[in-house]
């Protein structure tokens, strides 16, 4: 199981808290909860079944998880939820209180799906590409081991590979400031194969944290060591 996501976003006068985490190999969901003042806003769950039937492991789904949290957390920002911020809480300060209703048909329950506001979301923002950041094969990361990666960085809409994209390696623990181990640039194909110098720790976590910048975004893997 890898370790979830859980983000406080302040929108108008509103802290949301959106927390997404693995519910397992067993039980093989993403969930993405969004809570706004202890209540549940909206909710979304997300197999990743098909990634462990092709034999994809936690890197896979630790991209996939990211990727929801993070695009849940823009379409908050984006004002795709004040309606149903307004219809729930009444109006409030910052938030559209006459926000158009959603251009997907409600359901009868009343207000859109979160998987409707996501793929609204993304029908209406994603009209160019995003940077997307992945990891070559299954490499075997641990602590006091030296360890060769492969880090790709291609496109979202087109998979055209991202050169001159800036890549870090960073380790964050409980026991320790955050270290860059590693940095470098991707080539002509996308591509950036860097060491990775892993200490051992005696005690305490820690994450693996690989980073890119290019001209089409940002992007990152998070990995529990």
């Amino acid at each position: 199981m890898i370790t979830g996501y859980n983000t406080d976003i302040r929108h108008g006068d509103l802290v949301l808290h959106v927390q997404t985490e693995d519910k397992g190999m067993a039980n093989p969901f993403i969930e993405s909860v969004i809570y706004v003042g202890g209540q549940v806003l909206a909710a979304k769950r997300s197999s990743y079944a098909a990634l462990v039937a092709e034999g994809k492991g936690e890197q896979a789904v630790a991209s996939m998880m990211d990727h929801q949290h993070r695009t849940i957390i823009a379409a908050i920002r984006s004002g795709r939820f004040d309606e149903r911020l307004v219809e729930r809480l009444g109006p409030q300060p910052g938030l559209r209180s006459g926000a158009a209703p959603s251009v997907l048909a409600p359901e009868p329950a009343g207000g859109p799906t979160l998987d409707q506001v996501i793929l609204e979301y993304l029908s209406n923002e994603a009209e160019t590409d995003q940077l997307v950041l992945s990891l070559e094969g299954e490499a075997e990361i641990a602590p006091g081991a030296r360890s060769q990666v492969a880090v790709r960085a291609t496109t979202s809409r087109s998979g055209q590979p991202v050169a001159g994209a800036q890549v870090q390696v960073k380790i964050l623990s409980t026991v320790a400031e955050p270290r860059v181990v590693n940095a470098g640039e991707t080539d002509e194909e996308g591509r950036l194969e860097v060491a990775i110098e892993m200490p051992a720790f005696a005690r305490g976590t820690a994450a693996l944290i690989i980073s890119a910048v290019s001209e089409v975004g940002r992007a990152e893997i998070k990995s529990l060591l």
